[in-house]
């Protein structure tokens, strides 16, 4: 399996993590079809809701995703992030279910030392919470499938 595949398959495990969580909580979801959906990952009752899925930025203490990216995240009615742990470092926040305001979530720019633009979304801020620490069964499958690092 090729790098782009790992990280297709990877987002769709975070759905499906994300998914079941929400299953739990009594949400009836429905997937989006058409995997490259430019405004949603799930529905659920009329609300749009993107996941993304992912080893935090450890030394920055951030949740990240590609600049093109943005809109989307931030015209979503929900938006969680699934944190892969890191095959280098241990962090706290790692194997966890984040729900992020997108109205409200602050964010910055980043460029990394190749040269790639990355939007930083901070973890320890007002607008992102920690709901659901996932499943050790599921975390090994997550990290099967992870890019950084492994």
């Amino acid at each position: 399996m090729n790098r782009e595949d790992k990280i297709n398959e990877l987002g769709l495990m975070g759905e499906k993590v994300v998914i079941n969580y929400l299953s739990s909580l009594g949400y009836i979801i429905e997937q989006s079809i058409d995997k490259y959906d430019s405004e949603k990952d799930l529905l659920s009752n009329n609300k749009k809701i993107e996941v993304k899925t992912q080893v935090p930025f450890i030394k920055e203490k951030a949740l990240t995703f590609k600049p093109n990216q943005l809109r989307k995240c931030q015209n979503v009615e929900e938006l969680y992030f699934v944190t892969v742990p890191s095959s280098t470092y241990s962090y706290k926040w790692s194997g966890w279910i984040f729900k992020v305001d997108p109205k409200s979530f602050k964010h910055r720019t980043y460029r990394t030392r190749d040269g790639r633009d990355m939007i930083l979304v901070n973890i320890e801020q007002e607008a992102v919470t920690p709901v659901h620490k996932i499943k050790d069964e599921y975390v090994k499958e997550l990290i099967k499938y992870s890019v950084s690092g492994y």
